[in-house]
């Protein structure tokens, strides 16, 4: 009796064990076949990310060259000398040669000075032309016509002139206004002056200006306290010192 205990027991016993251990190995493959697929798995997702990731920039930087050029500069002096010339319209008496001195100085980049003389000589007018050598309105001094002025000008625009690919020109648009005498027909006349010009730097001590004048003052000498417009067209050229 007790045998047959015995080897019952052994049989219960190690069964259960041996199926105990055939399950816990199972297990431990299913496990381990599980980590596996998972390792797998983050390791596809890191690569997909490197391939998703976009590449560096390349900055391509253009080979610009820059171009060499000869730009005249006005000087470092503040004066400005020189001499015009051009056509005076003299109400009533006709257009005549004009040619006069100007001196300018330089405040700032923006505002300069300017004083101005100049003479010219009237011709005759419409009614003597057709009255013929007896009726003159005015003898012969008093046909010279002289002016001067001072002036406040403003550079309104300024700019550069290419003349070739390598040669340039600092140049401005100026206007200027201001006050001065005519002497015409034996008389004084206040005169209100404005105008407009153009400048161009030759060189740091050279420059050329294209100016338009309009010399404004009343005078008796066709009717009384006639307002006349006499306007000057001239060109000229000026130098640094």
């Amino acid at each position: 009796m007790a045998e047959c205990m015995d080897n019952w027991y052994k049989r219960v016993f190690l069964g259960r064990t041996r199926r105990y251990c055939l399950a816990v190995g199972r297990a431990v493959t299913v496990l381990s076949l599980f980590w596996a697929c998972l390792a797998g798995a983050e390791e596809n997702a890191n690569v997909n990310d490197e391939i998703d990731k976009p590449g560096a920039v390349q900055v391509i930087k253009p080979e610009v060259k820059p171009r060499e050029i000869s730009e005249a500069d006005i000087d470092t002096e503040f004066f400005e000398i020189g001499i015009y010339a051009g056509v005076l319209s003299i109400d009533n008496f006709g257009t005549e040669p004009v040619y006069g001195i100007n001196a300018s100085f330089h405040a700032t980049e923006d505002f300069f000075l300017q004083a101005n003389y100049g003479v010219s000589r009237a011709g005759t007018t419409s009614f003597e032309d057709l009255s013929g050598q007896n009726v003159r309105l005015l003898t012969d001094s008093e046909r010279d016509y002289t002016y001067y002025n001072l002036l406040l000008g403003y550079n309104i625009f300024p700019g550069e002139v290419f003349m070739t690919s390598k040669l340039t020109f600092n140049s401005a648009f100026y206007l200027v206004g201001g006050v001065g005498n005519t002497k015409f027909g034996g008389e004084d006349n206040f005169t209100t002056t404005l105008g407009t010009g153009y400048r161009i730097v030759l060189r740091d001590w050279l420059t050329w200006h294209i100016d338009f004048r309009d010399h404004i003052f009343k005078s008796d000498i066709i009717n009384e306290s006639q307002t006349t417009h006499n306007i000057e067209l001239s060109s000229g050229l000026t130098l640094f010192f």
